[in-house]
């Protein structure tokens, strides 16, 4: 014969019914918190807007050595046209984006002047140097901070920020985007990071030099004669997707 269940056993199953569901109600509301907590920082990482953290370290970067602006130049996605992670569309992605941990140091990698420093759009707070040679300009975004000023001059090896995940990002990297400053073209990163040293041998040479100078006061008068300046400080403002790229600037010889 069945055993008919004592009211002791009746009142463990219900409260065991009960305490599960319960539970399973702790954790939708858990995973609910979670969610939108993950969605707020997502929006507060995107409009950060960084801070300033000096830094005068200039590291001895040896002249011969191919180097990226951070970590061991690991790309995580390149340049060109890809599937954006973000958005799932089809996107143009003016540079690389380079592999970081969290406030990584960031290296400028030719002598320059730093003419943009803070939040860009999509780009998160970006810095963008100068290089009168071989005048080109480098954008270093999705920073957390920066450590130089608009105006100021950048050695080769020093510090000009740190790695971060601000503007449209999916994680803590570098996104790294050369454009030739003449016509206004992305050059492939990756390309042009093999030939910095070229670059770095030939600025040894007076006449290289006396060309960068000159490439140095053209870029001046150019920047001096641009208006309504305070009106794009928020803006990306890169060329548009359609520009075709060009190849970096061959390395004078001595």
């Amino acid at each position: 014969m069945r055993r008919s269940q004592s009211w002791y056993e009746r009142l463990g199953r219900s409260r065991l019914v009960e305490l599960m569901t319960t539970r399973k109600l702790i954790l939708i509301c858990f995973s609910a918190v979670v969610a939108w907590g993950m969605s707020s920082i997502s929006a507060l990482s995107y409009y950060f807007e960084g801070y300033y953290v000096p830094c005068l370290l200039v590291s001895p970067l040896r002249d011969d050595q191919v180097y990226t602006p951070v970590g061991m130049g690991v790309v995580t996605s390149k340049a060109g046209f890809r599937v954006h992670p973000v958005t799932g569309k089809g996107d143009f992605h003016n540079g690389v984006d380079l592999a970081a941990k969290l406030n990584d140091k960031v290296f400028n990698l030719l002598d320059g002047t730093v003419t943009r420093v803070g939040y860009r759009g999509n780009m998160g707070v970006a810095v963008e140097v100068y290089c009168p040679y071989p005048n080109i300009r480098v954008i270093c975004g999705h920073l957390n901070a920066y450590a130089v000023h608009p105006g100021q001059w950048v050695r080769r090896g020093q510090v000009i920020g740190f790695a971060g995940c601000t503007g449209r990002s999916t994680g803590v990297h570098v996104h790294y985007t050369v454009i030739k400053n003449d016509s206004n073209q992305y050059i492939e990163p990756m390309q042009y990071l093999m030939q910095v040293p070229e670059y770095v041998l030939a600025l040894k040479s007076a006449r290289v030099q006396a060309a960068a100078r000159e490439n140095a006061e053209n870029f001046k008068k150019k920047q001096a004669s641009k208006k309504d300046q305070k009106k794009e400080d928020r803006e990306e403002d890169l060329p548009g997707e359609g520009s075709e790229e060009a190849a970096p600037p061959a390395a004078e010889s001595k």
